[in-house]
């Protein structure tokens, strides 16, 4: 796992021990985000990426919707979000083609 339990639940001031494997996706799909919306691979080591990651999972974990009953709007980090780095840009511009 890319960021550990322990620090997840730190962060979120959880007591016990729920959610085991709900956390750990939660914190993969953090870590990957990082990873494709930096271009770089995801390291613990990095402070400000595992912050990243944190405050993600935090999300991820409070608002479980797409959208909430009090705001008809979509949450920030929803699908869109998620998985806009691995979207590939068009921009309309083709290259010249070299004849041979």
């Amino acid at each position: 796992m890319s960021v550990p339990l322990p620090l997840i639940r730190a962060h979120l001031n959880l007591d016990d021990d729920r959610d085991p494997d709900l956390l750990s996706h939660y914190a993969n799909v953090a870590a990957l985000w990082v990873a494709a919306y930096t271009g770089q691979p995801f390291t613990a080591d990095n402070a400000l990426m595992v912050q990243a990651a944190l405050l993600l999972v935090a999300h991820q974990y409070e608002s479980r919707e797409g959208v909430t009953f009090a705001s008809p709007y979509q949450l920030p980090f929803g699908v869109h979000d998620l998985l806009s780095p691995l979207k590939e840009r068009v921009t309309g511009y083709q290259p010249d083609t070299v004849a041979p």
